[in-house]
């Protein structure tokens, strides 16, 4: 059984044994699909080229060689998945497909890598001016899923039907490194630069952590030059971390460039460089004043973490019982409670004591959360709430994470009371700041009880 994670129904279809290289069915839409577009990251095609050898393009046969990378996700990869892709040439009713295998070089953070080639049938060498200018080349990456389905690579070209397309005069598919970019999370941020001459982060920039940069090439394309198929240019990130000075650069041309950050840093800054084999130069740097990120660094304090349940609306949002002492969302309270919220606050000297509109920017806050019994724990992002005095104060629905909610069956063991009226769920979680836990004490966690009728005609009928 595939485990990660599926979103739309693509294309019907049948999957020939495996091989290096041989033809598949045509996709065809209709009822019952067992095929399956992918816009999750679990197989996407980085490039796919031409494979030049320094000595001109590789050939088989009357064909040119095109070479890809495809990266699959680790939890394919944990399952024994091995990418493919289907491809064709013009008009071409039969699709070929070609076996993709895995290769040593380093892949993306969370992502397995792999090679493609691919030839037979397409241009090559003697092929006319002509045929050459209106050759359109078809690829299709795909994971076999077992059981005859297919999961299609549609993490770039959104349309359930949109194909890859290879076309001259560079008869190439190029990096797009915001494309499935390397995971964020508490201990990793993406910067992300994008065409539009916008930029942001994502995850944590965590002291200790890594950091991608992603970076959108045309916002810098004034130097490409190429040689016989070789990119004779190059696009440098540029990365200070203070207050240690510790000064980073790798190539974002092709892709995505993953740093750690030094222990101490305190922020980063980026600035990036475009240069080529004939002298042109060019920075995108802010208009010199260059790109800075803070780094999240763990509060001087984090406490008054409280749980309230109450129907009065007249008072305060947040209060009621201490972190420690529990919970308990019953009948009642999912019946008539206006507020259920879980509040916390947060100090830091000179971010928290003042208004700051990224003040959400700079601490990351976030409940980890799960049913007691449960290995795996869920997280969810806790909002800013408002500063209350010299703290920043933050508040959490509990109704968000009611296993019993309408319409929803618990993601989580439930257990049945003696006289089987009710039906209750036992929560464990705890609070991350900027990468700080808060807990009863270490390795601990506060917890609290869901409860609610057994007798639920929804669930009885739509949960097993």
């Amino acid at each position: 059984m595939v485990r990660f994670a599926l979103i739309s129904l693509l294309v019907v279809g049948c999957v020939e044994a495996p091989s290096e290289e041989s033809t598949s069915t045509d996709p065809v839409l209709g009822e019952g699909a067992h095929d399956l577009a992918d816009r999750n990251c679990n197989i996407v095609l980085r490039n796919m080229g031409r494979n030049n050898t320094g000595l001109g393009f590789e050939t088989q046969g009357p064909s040119w060689v095109w070479q890809g990378t495809i990266e699959i996700s680790d939890a394919a990869a944990a399952e024994g998945l091995v990418p493919k892709v289907l491809y064709k040439i013009g008009s071409t009713t039969t699709w070929r497909q070609a076996t993709a295998t895995p290769v040593q070089v380093a892949a993306t953070p969370g992502f397995h890598r792999y090679t493609v080639r691919i030839s037979a049938g397409l241009p090559g060498p003697a092929s006319s001016a002509t045929t050459l200018a209106n050759a359109r080349i078809q690829v299709v990456p795909l994971l076999p899923t077992g059981g005859g389905g297919r999961l299609f690579d549609h993490n770039r070209n959104p349309g359930d039907l949109d194909n890859y397309v290879i076309t001259s005069p560079d008869f190439a598919i190029w990096n797009d490194d915001a494309v499935c970019a390397p995971p964020a999370g508490p201990q990793r941020a993406r910067l992300v630069f994008q065409a539009d001459f916008t930029q942001h982060r994502e995850g944590v920039l965590a002291p200790g952590g890594q950091v991608s940069i992603v970076y959108a090439q045309s916002r810098l394309d004034g130097c490409r030059a190429t040689q016989g198929g070789n990119q004779l240019w190059d696009l440098t990130a540029h990365v200070k971390f203070d207050p240690g000075g510790q000064l980073l650069a790798a190539s974002v041309r092709d892709a995505a460039a993953t740093m750690s950050v030094p222990t101490d840093a305190r922020r980063a800054t980026v600035w990036f460089e475009a240069t080529s084999a004939y002298g042109c130069h060019q920075w995108d740097s802010n208009f010199g004043n260059n790109y800075v990120f803070d780094a999240a660094t763990p509060p001087q304090w984090v406490g008054n973490a409280s749980s309230l349940m109450t129907r009065d609306t007249s008072g305060d949002v947040c209060g009621g019982a201490g972190a420690s002492s529990g919970f308990s969302f019953d009948t009642w309270t999912r019946q008539r409670a206006a507020i259920t919220n879980l509040c916390f606050e947060v100090y830091q000297p000179g971010m928290t004591d003042h208004d700051d509109p990224l003040l959400w920017q700079k601490l990351d806050t976030s409940i980890h959360w799960r049913g007691a019994g449960q290995t795996a724990w869920q997280i969810q992002p806790v909002d800013f709430d408002r500063r209350t005095g010299n703290n920043a104060r933050f508040a959490q629905s509990w109704r968000e994470l009611d296993p019993f909610r309408a319409y929803h069956c618990p993601e989580m063991p439930t257990t049945l009371s003696a006289d089987q009226q009710y039906r209750s769920a036992v929560v464990e979680y705890y609070i991350v700041v900027n990468g700080y836990e808060v807990r009863p004490e270490p390795g601990a966690a506060f917890s609290g009880t869901f409860t609610d009728y057994a007798n639920d005609p929804w669930r009885a009928a739509n949960c097993h």
